[in-house]
């Protein structure tokens, strides 16, 4: 990877107002506008620094000249900006070949630095895990910070969305299987279930957590329901239905759709630079192999597998879930994205 380091540093004066901070960007309008001068029209990812050296924020983009210019541009800034930039005393910038180094980049240096101004990728061991629950004196679905057993999904991110869909499911057991379909009716309390619901309903959910069949066929049957509601004038019960279906989909999205567990298997792909072609051997979101090809042949491509393979014997997998998520995460997204990609496996 052709990267390299640049770096600026300008003092600013300590103020106490957003009028302040306007009337110092101001004065000090063309020394910023040199510094951004020299910043790359590149993807990569820049760091705001404090005067002690301490790391602001990290962010990535694809531009980076145009990304950072926007946090000197004239207008409203929310207050975060606004602080932050009160506070700030350097910029590094680390260039990167593509788009998708940029992104895995900042993960990585946000988990390690934990900037005080970034929320996203800091908090990985608070992120969690939906077990399906064996008795019946406590609920069908729980909250687990570990991974529990088979019938353990996950892990997840945003607690109180989930916390939510959980609360939204309580209302419309017992879920039975009835030959090729899904039995359930809404209930604005809660059911109190006797043993062979809890069961019945215990078996549904697994089925409707592991299996993209079974996921499907509730949420069409969900959405049945709603238009039934909906006909007959019960808006209400008709608005619990939908919310129900975007929950179990956000939950099928996140565990089955994105397809973050199949990305144990290796992904080799390749994406257009200036220099020709990038490729990459890709496992569990992690580059275990990059290389830069002018021109890329058949050979090269199974060359490069096959050391990619090998490279991951040694290298061993990830022992860490929730670290790793946010990686997968953002692998599986970037291929999403075929644009100037080639697939090789």
């Amino acid at each position: 990877m052709a990267s390299f380091m640049m770096l600026f540093g300008w003092g600013w004066k300590l103020t106490s107002s957003k009028q302040d901070i306007e009337m110092l960007k101001y004065e000090e309008k063309d020394f910023i506008k040199e510094k951004l001068k020299k910043i790359p029209n590149s993807p990569g990812v820049y760091m705001m620094k404090d005067r002690h050296g301490g790391t602001l924020y990290i962010g990535k983009s694809k531009n980076l000249k145009s990304r950072v210019r926007t946090y000197f541009s004239k207008g409203e800034k929310p207050d975060k900006i606004v602080r932050m930039v009160h506070n700030l005393k350097d910029i590094s910038f680390i260039v990167t070949d593509t788009h998708l180094e940029a992104q895995l980049l900042e993960c990585a240096l946000i988990k390690k630095l934990k900037p005080i101004y970034n929320v996203q990728f800091k908090n990985h061991q608070n992120y969690f895990y939906i077990d399906i629950g064996h008795d019946i004196r406590k609920k069908p679905l729980l909250i687990s910070f570990i991974r529990t057993d088979s019938n353990s999904y996950g892990p997840y991110r945003g607690k109180g969305m989930i916390y939510h869909i959980l609360k939204q499911m309580e209302n419309i057991y017992p879920i039975k299987r009835v030959g090729e379909d899904f039995d359930f009716d809404f209930s604005i309390f809660p059911q109190k279930m006797k043993e062979q619901d809890f069961k019945e309903n215990k078996l549904s959910l697994i089925e409707i957590l592991s299996s993209e069949k079974g996921n499907t066929e509730f949420i069409e049957k969900t959405k049945e329901k709603m238009m039934d509601a909906s006909t007959l004038s019960r808006f209400e019960t008709a608005k619990a239905y939908r919310d129900i279906i975007n929950g179990i989909s956000y939950l099928y999205y996140n565990n089955l759709k994105a397809g973050y567990k199949y990305l144990d298997k290796p992904t080799v792909f390749g994406e257009k630079i200036e220099k020709g072609i990038k490729v990459f051997y890709i496992v569990s979101g992690v580059i275990i192999l990059k290389r830069v090809y002018e021109n890329i042949k058949d050979d090269d491509v199974k060359k490069f597998i096959e050391e990619g393979k090998a490279l991951t014997k040694i290298r061993g997998e990830s022992k860490d879930e929730k670290r790793s998520l946010d990686f997968r995460r953002i692998v599986s997204l970037e291929l999403q994205d075929n644009e100037g990609k080639i697939i090789f496996l």
